[in-house]
C-alpha cells in the first residue's frame, strides 16, 4: 500500500506531532508499505532523520491560518503534489497549519483514501495576550477558520481522535465532529515503544550525580504551555532533600533562563530541594531516565494526549498531571489540579512506595493492552481498508 504521510512537523523538529509521524512512518514501512512523507523544509534534515525506508518531500511554506495573515512559499507546488500524489491514503496530522489548510480545497482531486489524525483544536480558545486584553485580538482572527471547520471536515474520509473526550476545549473538534459528520469518526490512541523500556541501559543517576533516594522526572520542551516554571515551584516548595528533580527539555531557550532565575529565587526558601536542568539528551537517554525515575510530573496548561505521560506508564512510573486533555482517562497517577495538590500527591508518592509501584503497574498494564504502537499501528491498517 502506497502511504502519504502530511505533518508540518517532523525530525529533526522535535515535538509530539514530529515523534508520531516519525513513529507512523517508520511502523509502515517497516510492515512493507511504501511511505513518503510530505513536510515543512528544514536545511537540518539528513537521511539520518528518515527512518528506513522512508522518503521525504518537503516544501519551504510558512505563515498562519489566522485572518489577515496567511500563508506564503511553495503553496502551488504543494497543492500540485497532493492533487496528483499516487497514494492509495494519504494521512495528515492537525489542524490549524500549512499542510492540512492548503491540501483541503484540492482533496477533491486525489483518489486517495483522505484521513485527518487530529491531535487537539484551540482556534475557537482565547489565549492571553500582552497586546491586546483577554486575547480577544488573535481570538477574533480566528473565527473564520473556527467557521469553516465543518465544511473542511468533510473534505476526509475519515477523521481520527484520539480519545473518545467531547469537549468545549482541545476535543472542540471531536465535539463539533459529532455533531456534524459522526460517521466518519475513529478513535485511535497515541502509542509507546514498550520494548525500549525493557532494554537495558547505563545508570542515569550515575551518569548525571543524582546521589538522593528518589528522582522524579519532568521531559517536555521548555516552553510555557508545558508549564514547568509550576512543576519547579511545587517541587520546591516538598523541600525534601531525598529527592532530585531533573527536567529534559529540547534545548535551553528563553523559558528556561526564566526558569533558572525562578529557581535561583526560591532555593534561598527551599534550601533542601535539589533540580537539575537538561537538554539535547539523546532519546536512549530519556528512556534511561524513565527507567531510573520514581515519579514524573507534567504540569502543561494545555495538552490533547501527552507522550511523556505514556511513556512514564510505559516505564511502570507513577504520574502526577494537571488536568490536561484527556489524562484523566490514563491509569496510574495523580490529576492534581492546582498546586497544593501536586504538593501532596509528591509527599504521597514518595511516602508510599507501594502505593506508587500500585499506580506504575496499572499504568504499565494499560500501555500493553491499549496504548502499545504495535496495536495503534493494527489499528490503521484495518482503517485503511474499511
Amino acid at each position: 500500500m502506497k502511504i502519504l504521510i502530511v505533518s508540518f512537523t517532523f525530525p529533526p523538529e522535535v515535538g509530539g506531532v514530529a515523534e508520531v509521524a516519525r513513529t507512523q512512518a517508520a511502523g509502515f514501512a517497516k510492515r512493507g508499505h511504501e511511505v513518503t512523507v510530505a513536510t515543512t523544509f528544514d536545511s537540518r534534515r539528513t537521511d539520518a532523520d528518515l527512518p528506513a525506508g522512508v522518503k521525504v518531500k518537503q516544501f519551504n511554506v510558512a505563515g498562519s491560518f489566522l485572518a489577515g495573515a496567511g500563508y506564503r512559499g511553495e503553496i502551488a507546488a504543494y497543492q500540485d503534489f497532493i492533487a496528483s500524489a499516487s497514494a492509495d491514503i494519504i494521512l495528515f496530522h492537525c489542524w490549524q497549519n500549512w499542510a492540512t489548510d492548503l491540501a483541503t480545497p484540492v482533496l477533491a482531486k486525489s483518489s486517495a483514501k483522505k484521513i485527518l489524525l487530529s491531535h487537539g483544536f484551540d482556534a475557537h480558545l482565547r489565549k492571553p495576550s500582552p497586546r491586546f486584553p483577554w486575547g480577544s485580538g488573535s481570538w477574533l482572527r480566528a473565527r473564520p477558520y473556527v467557521w469553516r471547520l465543518p465544511r473542511m471536515m468533510k473534505a476526509f474520509d475519515r477523521l481520527v481522535f484520539l480519545s473518545e473526550r467531547r469537549d468545549a476545549g482541545r476535543f472542540y473538534d471531536a465535539l463539533l465532529a459529532q455533531a456534524t459528520c459522526r460517521e466518519r469518526i475513529s478513535v485511535i490512541p497515541n502509542g509507546v515503544h514498550l520494548a525500549e523500556f525493557k532494554r537495558a541501559r547505563p545508570d542515569f543517576r550515575k551518569a548525571h550525580g543524582i546521589e538522593t533516594k528518589f528522582l522524579v522526572l519532568n521531559v517536555a520542551n521548555y516552553d510555557d504551555r508545558k508549564n514547568q516554571l509550576a512543576t519547579l515551584a511545587d517541587f520546591m516548595a516538598v523541600n525534601r532533600g531525598d529527592a532530585t528533580l531533573v527536567f529534559i527539555g529540547g534545548e535551553f531557550n528563553a523559558y528556561h533562563a526564566q526558569l533558572a532565575r525562578a529557581h535561583g529565587e526560591l532555593s534561598a526558601r527551599f534550601p533542601k530541594a535539589r533540580v537539575k536542568f537538561l537538554e539535547k539528551i539523546p532519546k536512549d537517554t530519556i528512556y534511561a531516565a524513565y527507567q531510573a525515575a520514581d515519579v514524573f510530573i507534567l504540569s502543561a496548561k494545555h495538552e490533547t494526549q501527552p507522550l511523556a505521560i505514556l511513556d512514564a506508564m510505559a516505564a511502570g512510573v507513577p504520574f502526577i498531571s494537571t488536568d490536561a486533555g484527556c489524562v484523566r482517562e490514563f491509569p496510574g497517577g495523580i490529576v492534581a489540579p492546582s498546586g497544593g495538590e501536586t504538593v501532596s500527591a509528591i509527599n504521597r508518592l514518595l511516602d508510599d512506595e507501594r502505593f506508587g509501584r500500585e499506580l506504575g503497574r496499572l499504568g504499565r498494564a494499560a500501555c500493553e493492552t491499549k496504548y502499545d504502537w504495535e496495536r495503534v499501528l493494527d489499528a490503521y491498517e484495518k482503517l485503511f481498508v474499511t
